[in-house]
């Protein structure tokens, strides 16, 4: 027990330190950077953001810290040790799959394919066991900061489906995650490692809460068998075989189950046969104020049945000075709720909904391959050029 506060002191002493380094600002200003673009989109589709860029790189270094804490505890107390060498292949194989699809920007491919190179060829020849061993400690700790921070800045999207407009929510999450490990380089010696961690996932058929905690059990569950593999490869060398096949084979089946899981759910933010579906309640709103949440349907609003986003901004046209809705909650069931405001009047319950009606700011579609997009512009050029 003693051991263990010793590391988690020194882990923690050490990433706070972390907090002078100018590397840490500048892959904080990356993030910051990343959230700014997803502000952007945020402000199309709500014509405003719920939270700042700032707020969120604040909030993601707070939870990277203390991942990175997680994760020098588990690499100082399994004595993993790694030689900086042993990624020089490994970091720009993973910018090239990236090219091929966004997902593969991961190290669980590129290390698994450089590791079963060194293996069969013995280019290289890598420490399989600890690398492997890395790749599944940082995916631990990233199913940890999806549990506990995934669904934070979610935002309303609709996207096609089944030739249908459903709507649903997209979660982008990024942490800076500074770490500590040993490095054996001719002798050991600890270092701090600075790192970023990302996720991005929607959610259609589930709430995104729900859907985080799904995610994240998945990602454990995967990062903890390769973690065993690394281990049991140290004395048993067929496991690092098994290792390194397992590394970009289980983190692609983890992806394609929680696929599988999310396409075969129903989904539920279509639009409401007998009513108005609530998507997303925009902060500081009307609609917040009522305690209106997402899942909610409206009824009817002044006693008239509302089917559309249009039949609700006529009825607020005239800036009635009292509302009432009559309300299907998920939980409570059918209940009315009330809103005055004898001074400015009411136009807008600040509400995301889904309907029948075709007007969407956006629709989303899945991140493509840049490979792709380039090819695509490029043929477009071409027949451009052709006409």
């Amino acid at each position: 027990m003693h051991i263990f506060l010793q590391v988690v002191y020194y882990s923690i002493d050490n990433i706070l330190g972390t907090l002078k380094s100018p590397i840490f600002w500048v892959v904080t200003a990356i993030i910051y950077f990343q959230y700014g673009k997803i502000a952007n989109m945020e402000r199309d589709i709500l014509g405003t953001n719920k939270k700042s860029p700032l707020y969120n790189t604040i909030v993601s270094i707070v939870f990277g810290l203390i991942g990175g804490v997680l994760g020098s505890i588990i690499f100082i107390l399994s004595g993993t040790a790694i030689n900086p060498k042993d990624f020089y292949l490994v970091l720009p194989l993973t910018l090239l799959l990236s090219l091929i699809h966004p997902r593969f920007m991961c190290f669980s491919y590129a290390a698994g394919i450089v590791s079963l190179i060194s293996l069969i060829f013995g280019y290289n020849n890598i420490n399989v066991s600890s690398i492997l061993f890395v790749v599944g400690g940082l995916h631990l700790v990233e199913s940890f900061l999806i549990l506990v921070d995934g669904k934070r800045g979610k935002i309303p999207i609709f996207m096609e489906r089944e030739e249908e407009i459903v709507g649903g929510f997209v979660m982008n999450r990024f942490w800076p995650l500074p770490f500590n490990i040993f490095i054996n380089n001719s002798y050991m010696y600890p270092v701090t490692v600075i790192a970023i961690l990302g996720y991005g996932d929607y959610a259609l058929t589930n709430y995104p809460e729900k859907k985080s905690i799904v995610t994240a059990g998945l990602l454990s569950i995967f990062s903890i068998l390769l973690l065993l593999l690394s281990r049991l490869s140290i004395d048993y060398y067929i496991f690092k075989y098994i290792a390194a096949i397992f590394a970009p084979l289980g983190h692609e089946m983890t992806i394609i189950l929680g696929k599988r899981i999310e396409e075969r759910g129903e989904y539920i933010f279509k639009a409401a046969s007998h009513g108005l579906k609530v998507l997303d309640v925009l902060p500081n709103s009307i609609g917040e104020a009522m305690d209106l949440n997402t899942g909610d349907v409206l009824l009817t609003l002044n006693g008239h049945r509302i089917y559309s986003k249009e039949a609700m901004e006529e009825i607020l046209y005239f800036r009635p000075n009292y509302i009432w809705v009559d309300v299907f909650d998920i939980e409570k069931g059918l209940i009315t709720k009330e809103y005055k405001d004898y001074q400015k009047g009411i136009r807008t319950l600040g509400l995301v909904v889904v309907s029948n009606s075709s007007r969407y700011g956006i629709l989303v579609e899945e991140a493509k391959s840049p490979l792709r997009r380039w090819i695509s512009k490029y043929k477009k050029k071409k027949a451009r050029f052709r006409n």
